[in-house]
């Protein structure tokens, strides 16, 4: 009797687990710019300044969608932000952080990424 209901138990936590749909896109998704097409516009203008209504915006609507702690290489940095909006802590080094900041008012989004080479080792998204 405890082997089927063993058995029942294991059967439910895969079919209910194969049944949950994830929240937010992993940052690496094929999906991401598709979905999120309207906010990376924004986010890759380099006309529209980091501390705009617009940037701030597109990314708290971007991170309603996309999760950044998802994020492995720098390439996928570029294809979904400007890389001019970032700061880098030490530019010629291999280990370094990037940090995106969008700002409007009194409230912020920060990106931090935390780099070797090419590839990102940790990401860090602040909101207040």
């Amino acid at each position: 009797m405890k082997k089927f209901l063993f058995m029942l138990f294991c059967s439910a936590m895969v079919l209910f687990g194969g049944c949950v749909s994830r929240e937010r896109l992993p940052a690496e998704d094929l999906e991401v710019p598709v979905v999120c097409a309207d906010e990376i516009l924004i986010l890759r203008n380099p006309n529209i300044p980091p501390n705009s209504k617009e940037k701030y915006d597109a990314i708290k609507r971007m991170l309603r969608k996309v999760d950044f702690t998802f994020t492995r290489e720098t390439k996928t940095l570029n294809a979904l932000l400007y890389h001019g909006d970032g700061t880098v802590d030490v530019p010629n080094q291999r280990s370094r952080t990037i940090t995106f900041n969008y700002q409007y008012e009194d409230h912020y989004v920060r990106l931090s990424f935390v780099l070797y080479d090419t590839f990102v080792l940790r990401t860090d998204v602040e909101e207040k």
